[in-house]
């Protein structure tokens, strides 16, 4: 097999829509002796071989059970197995099962190795792949949702934000290659295959329901009505068709009959298996709300309050307790709003709560956004303009500038009802297709022009596309530990770069753009208040949903829409706020310690270059950085 741990890895941070590649927690006390600077000849070679041989092998058997997946990295067969482009992950009893054996598998081969002997980078590596690998064992224990293979995913089998029934069509209209020949025979057999994948999809939320384990109500009715708007309509004019369509054109070597031959074998295909398998798989899944309840946190399920703790673990907490979590989110609203009011005062809104004037701030025609194509795409430029500014900026504050570019495009219509306000997808390992930001433009009315800039730092640059393309530069990284996705160090980052813009000018003489900032900031402090309130501490849907209107000023709409996603997705609202302030304490520290020899290029460069990790393991990194930095 070739060997993808020692050539150069091109890019890769894992979507979150994935829901596999997601982690945080504790790390070996060992790590406190680790070095930056690799250890030289006192290494045993024997076990630095045998981990990347390891790291190489679980590749395999991970990207075996996702084709999908190896398809968004831009691998090839050699790497994830002969004809994966043409299968689709199976989703059954049986096969679940296996995954959940070879993730225990997996974590005591890993443990059979001397850390010890290993060098400082492999260190990162082994510390990375046992913190995933023992979060997803110890959700895997619970026996319910889908089967984690790096780190804990999501509790449920299926919900309203991500899952086979979203990134199918996804994966095919913007991942799944169109090049050739094979490509579209690929492209045909996975689109025969989405029937399968529904059909299992809800047989396990099913099986979950008999264990007592059911999405709150409202996730359960958005799945349904998600799947039957999918399926409304002609298939000829479907999203998938039209895609599919457009790009047959642009393959040089079919000829009209072929092209006309496949439009037609997709077409009935999307008539005849594909629709029919999305009205019954809403169907089904609207059977189960009955079940459901109206309570929206995971302390109603059996062993509930354990999920949480696993997964408020997986995402950033670092042994904070429910309770700390919470209170750190209450002081640091307090302290954003103190500031957020200054600005208020400033611009003429003094009257009422910070939460109050930002609503009455939020309805001025002056900042919304015409509800019609032509002034979002005029948007959509602007935005783009915004990515190239930082890009020409970021030689100053960064030693690695990313080759790739990022484009600013909209979330397409049949996702806009489910979708929050934007995220962002990186680049494949072969450079093939840009980084792409996507917004949410279904209402103008949710999207004053103030708050969009920190939120194109924050998902494209400096925020995730830095992090996705800082593998560029690195020899040697495991494709493995390119693969994991570090909630607190990847929306930690992002959020700490939504500060960043600002210290790179780029909020100067815009006062209004920075109370956007604050405002972006507020709310993912919010979310560490409501996160614990719905999970933890017991709080109602609409308790949740109050709260949040009454600190944001957002309409409720739209914080219902995030709410609905705290519920089904715990812990992973939290991480934003909990990796910010890892990454400005480590910063600060670092700027303390060192004095006139801080450099923050080389900071900026210290915590990308090695590709995400817990952020436990990243603080060690950066105090062995410090002490070198002392003795030059």
């Amino acid at each position: 097999m070739k060997s993808i741990y020692s050539r150069p890895i091109r890019i890769l941070a894992a979507a979150a829509v994935t829901g596999i590649a997601i982690a945080g927690g504790q790390v070996p006390k060992a790590f406190a002796q680790d070095t930056v600077q690799e250890s030289g000849s006192a290494v045993d070679e024997a076990p630095v071989t045998r981990l990347r041989s390891l790291a190489d092998r679980h590749v395999a058997i991970i990207l075996g059970a996702s084709p999908e997946w190896a398809t968004q990295l831009g691998v090839d067969e050699e790497v994830a197995g002969e004809g994966f482009a043409a299968r689709l992950s199976s989703y059954s009893p049986k096969d679940n099962d296996r995954l959940g054996r070879d993730v225990e598998a997996m974590l005591a081969e890993l443990r059979t190795i001397d850390r010890d002997s290993l060098t400082a980078s492999d260190r990162v590596t082994y510390d990375v792949m046992l913190n995933a690998y023992e979060l997803a064992a110890q959700q895997n224990k619970f026996g319910v949702g889908l089967p984690s293979m790096l780190s804990a995913g999501a509790p449920y089998a299926v919900n309203q934000l991500f899952g086979p029934q979203v990134d199918l069509p996804r994966l095919l209209i913007a991942q799944h290659p169109l090049n050739n020949r094979k490509d579209a025979q690929d492209w045909l057999a996975r689109l025969s295959e989405i029937d399968r994948v529904l059909d299992e999809l809800a047989d396990a939320a099913q099986e979950d329901a008999q264990k007592g384990v059911v999405p709150p109500y409202f996730a359960l009715e958005a799945i349904a009505a998600s799947a039957r708007s999918f399926a409304a309509g002609s298939a000829l004019e479907s999203p998938l068709m039209n895609s599919f369509s457009s790009r047959l054109a642009t393959i040089d070597d079919l000829t009209e009959v072929e092209r006309a031959r496949y439009e037609a074998q997709a077409a009935q295909l999307l008539g005849t298996e594909v629709f029919p398998a999305y009205i019954r798989f809403g169907d089904r899944i609207a059977q189960l709300v009955p079940e459901a309840g109206s309570d929206a946190g995971l302390w109603r399920l059996p062993r509930g309050e354990a999920m949480y703790r696993v997964a408020i673990e997986a995402w950033g907490a670092n042994g904070l307790s429910p309770d700390e979590i919470h209170e750190i989110g209450v002081a640091d609203v307090a302290r954003i709003q103190r500031q957020m009011d200054e600005i208020l005062r400033e611009v003429g809104y003094t009257e009422g709560t910070v939460g109050e004037r930002m609503t009455q701030l939020a309805r001025d025609p002056a900042y919304l956004i015409e509800d019609t194509d032509e002034a979002k795409a005029t948007l959509i430029g602007e935005l783009q303009r915004d990515v190239d500014r930082v890009m020409a900026l970021s030689p100053n504050w960064f030693k690695r500038v990313p080759q790739q570019q990022v484009e600013v495009r909209r979330i397409p219509s049949h996702e806009q009802d489910a979708s929050s306000g934007g995220y962002y997808t990186p680049p494949p390992l072969d450079g093939s297709r840009p980084g792409i930001f996507w917004i949410n433009m279904k209402s103008a009315a949710d999207i004053p022009t103030y708050t969009l800039r920190s939120l194109v730092f924050h998902e494209a640059v400096p925020g995730h596309h830095f992090q996705a393309s800082a593998a560029l530069s690195i020899e040697g990284l495991p494709l493995l530990q390119n693969m994991m996705w570090f909630g607190d160090y990847g929306e930690g980052w992002a959020l700490y770069a939504e500060e960043l813009a600002k210290e790179m000018g780029l909020y100067e003489g815009d006062r209004l753009g920075d109370l956007g900032r604050l405002r972006m900031e507020n709310y993912r402090a919010a979310r560490l208040v409501v996160d614990t309130g719905i999970h933890h501490k017991r709080w109602s849907r609409e308790e949740a949903i109050d709260y949040m209107v009454g600190v944001t000023g957002e309409s409720r709409e739209s914080i219902q829409r995030e709410i609905d996603r705290y519920a089904v997705w715990p812990g992973q609202a939290a991480s934003y706020k909990l990796g910010m302030i890892q990454f400005q304490r480590l910063r600060a520290r670092a700027e303390s310690e060192l004095g006139d020899k801080f450099d923050i290029r080389e900071f900026h460069d210290l915590v990308l270059r090695e590709g995400p990790m817990p952020m436990a393991v990243l603080a060690r990194r950066v105090e062995a950085w410090i002490n070198e930095q002392k003795g030059q």
